[in-house]
């Protein structure tokens, strides 16, 4: 009948717009560190290059990038740079991260995105800069926290930058310790897509429930 096809076609529909916001591209190549950084650079750098991931504390999978300092002014940090064209100007982001920081004194923790064009310029300031010391939202007791916020890429936007990093006071004995896993750049869904979506939901409930009734 008529009414089948609809609903199966809304199904269908549904069920693309459902595979297309599943695989919303998660920009950030090796996300959850889980493969040795390329070279030449295509995912995480380290700096200082002696500072990689490691397996001592991830949040899942089996590694975790492990950032710590101890030296006076010092900066330990992580960095990726998205490919040129992975980013759509105009078009909304969802950041979101797993961080644990432990630090004492002046040490801090230091997350900053910046959009990019296509020759590797910065557009405008930072898009996103999040710093963070101990406190109760933080430190090893707390474990990871999930840290997220939406961005929007300005014209001109081409890729996608992100550095995370301990950084220490001038006082001997400040020391900042960050714990990094599942970094995600994912395009915020369309809100045509996820109506679609619902759509499609409602009548494949729908027609369940009247092929039960006629059973």
């Amino acid at each position: 009948s008529r009414s089948k096809i609809s609903s199966a076609l809304l199904v269908i529909g549904a069920l693309s717009v459902c595979g297309s916001t599943a695989s919303a591209q998660n920009i950030i190549a090796n996300p959850g560190f889980e493969s040795v950084p390329s070279s030449p650079p295509m995912d995480w750098q380290f700096t200082p290059p002696s500072i990689t991931r490691d397996n001592s504390n991830p949040r899942t999978g089996s590694w975790d990038a492990n950032l710590e300092q101890s030296t006076p002014g010092g900066n330990t940090n992580t960095f990726q740079q998205t490919p040129v064209g992975s980013v759509t100007p105009g078009e909304q982001y969802t950041l979101s991260y797993y961080i644990e920081y432990d630090g004492v004194g002046g040490g801090i923790g230091q997350v900053q995105t910046e959009f990019m064009n296509s020759t590797g310029g910065v557009l405008g300031a930072p898009s996103f800069v999040n710093y963070f010391g101990t406190s109760p939202n933080f430190g090893t007791a707390a474990g990871y926290q999930l840290e997220t916020a939406t961005l929007t890429a300005p014209p001109d936007a081409s890729a996608f930058y992100i550095l995370v990093g301990a950084i220490t006071g001038a006082n001997p004995g400040d020391t900042s310790h960050v714990f990094l896993d599942d970094v995600s750049v994912a395009p915020v869904p369309e809100p045509a897509s996820v109506g679609l979506l619902a759509l499609g939901a409602l009548a494949f409930t729908g027609r369940r429930r009247r092929s039960a009734a006629n059973h």
